[in-house]
């Protein structure tokens, strides 16, 4: 299946979420999890992250700018989640013995059964969720630069009500100073 063929199939309605993890998994499964594993080092935050990262896929699939940058934008959404679990302290720095898996064949089922079925409802809104801040070009914002991209304009709010109480208090201050004057 080509990126074109695999972004119309993501974006259609008539694909089931299973299938459309499946697909991912089958295009970009072992080269994202093996891309997780070097960042973290550790195999089981590895699955999760991989996990979290085709959750948002499929979510917000249509921030895909076109079909040529589906695989940089899968990465750089696995680079967003494995960012989130390294804050968290998910990394082991020294793992002792450490070595890149010789085989992924296991990893295909076990991040399946991690994110398909109705029980996971919750799970899977909660990470789309988390993970819906997206530049203008459709690519994911790192965690660091959120706050800055957004700008002031969400602040707007918080700003009018400082101000309002400044002003509250700088008038209330000028009653209070000719109320002594007139004494």
């Amino acid at each position: 299946m080509t990126d074109r063929d695999l972004l119309r199939a993501l974006r259609s309605s008539r694909t089931s979420s299973e299938d459309a993890y499946a697909y991912l998994i089958d295009a970009y499964g072992e080269e994202l999890y093996r891309r997780c594993i070097l960042v973290l080092r550790d195999r089981d935050t590895a699955h999760v992250v991989l996990r979290d990262t085709l959750i948002v896929a499929r979510a917000h699939i249509g921030q895909v700018p076109d079909a040529d940058r589906l695989g940089e934008w899968l990465h750089a959404l696995a680079e967003v989640e494995c960012a989130r679990h390294t804050r968290r302290g998910a990394r082991s720095e020294a793992a002792v013995g450490w070595r890149m898996p010789e085989h992924t064949a296991l990893v295909r089922a076990r991040v399946l059964n991690g994110m398909c079925g109705p029980e996971l409802d919750g799970y899977r809104a909660h990470v789309t969720a988390r993970a819906d801040h997206f530049g203008r070009d459709g690519f994911p914002l790192p965690p660091s630069t959120r706050f800055l991209a957004r700008g002031l304009f969400p602040l707007l709010p918080v700003l009018v009500v400082l101000l309002v109480a400044l002003l509250a208090i700088v008038f209330a201050g000028c009653v209070i100073a000719r109320g002594l004057g007139q004494v």
